[in-house]
């Protein structure tokens, strides 16, 4: 005999209505991360790994041309990639991404964009606009942006910033690329001071990703994008609920700073 549901429903109904209830629920579970810097290199790893294991991704990018990786990725995961187009340096760059993402809280926002030091990476020949540049990029912007966004972050949730371990002066390794070095010293100083000012209810971050094989880090890397990605994607996670500062990297390998 076929059950009778109230309103009409028959089985086929109220299974159709079970499966949208579920994938609602699921959606509501599922943790919101964001990721500043997401178009290529190690923001488009952690973006791929960052779906690939689940989570909803909120990624900011200042363009997304035709061919941009990351519409490739809206396409595989049109449910769960929100792409936000934004410059990162920009003083608006905060509003812009608080308006896009319409209230939706974050267990995760990680700022990864940034810039390679000159060519010559000479504190001699470095002219005014570039040193303005490096340290903007590197230093200022991304603690700029992670100020306006604090309220959008969950307790016990995690800001984290790509960081490097040339900007340890305890390890002292950016001896052939000082001015790079010192860009991510700054960011470090930046995130010491401001988590000093007053208790964070969720985890900051400084990550070192390893040397990779990007633009940046040239084919002689050893890391390819996916293991530092998912080595950074196990950092992130585990530090969820521990309301601490800390300058680890890929691994979960505490650095001096």
């Amino acid at each position: 005999m076929q059950a009778r549901y109230p309103h009409g429903l028959d089985n086929s109904s109220l299974e159709l209505s079970i499966t949208m209830f579920k994938g609602r629920n699921a959606m509501a579970l599922k943790r919101h991360i964001l990721i500043g810097g997401a178009s290529r290199g190690i923001g488009l790893g952690l973006t791929r790994a960052f779906l690939e294991a689940g989570w909803q991704m909120h990624a900011v990018a200042r363009s997304l041309p035709d061919d941009s990786p990351l519409l490739a990725l809206q396409q595989q995961w049109p449910h769960a990639l929100q792409l936000i187009q934004a410059d990162l340096n920009a003083a608006d760059a905060g509003e812009r991404i608080i308006q896009a993402l319409a209230g939706q809280r974050l267990a995760c926002a990680l700022f990864n964009a940034g810039v390679s030091t000159p060519r010559h990476a000479d504190a001699l020949q470095a002219s005014v606009e570039e040193l303005g540049q490096l340290f903007l990029a590197n230093a200022v912007a991304p603690l700029r942006l992670a100020q306006r966004l604090a309220g959008e972050v969950e307790d016990d949730g995690v800001v984290a910033f790509m960081s490097s371990q040339m900007g340890s002066q305890g390890l002292a390794m950016s001896a052939s690329m000082p001015l790079y070095g010192a860009s991510k010293a700054a960011l470090n100083s930046l995130l010491v001071s401001w988590h000093a000012q007053q208790p964070r209810p969720w985890s900051v971050l400084a990550l070192h990703p390893g040397w990779v094989r990007t633009d940046m880090g040239g084919d002689a890397a050893p890391l390819s994008v996916e293991q530092s990605a998912a080595g950074l994607l196990h950092v992130i996670t585990g530090q969820l609920g521990r309301r601490e500062l800390a300058f680890l990297d890929y691994q979960g390998e505490t650095l001096p700073w």
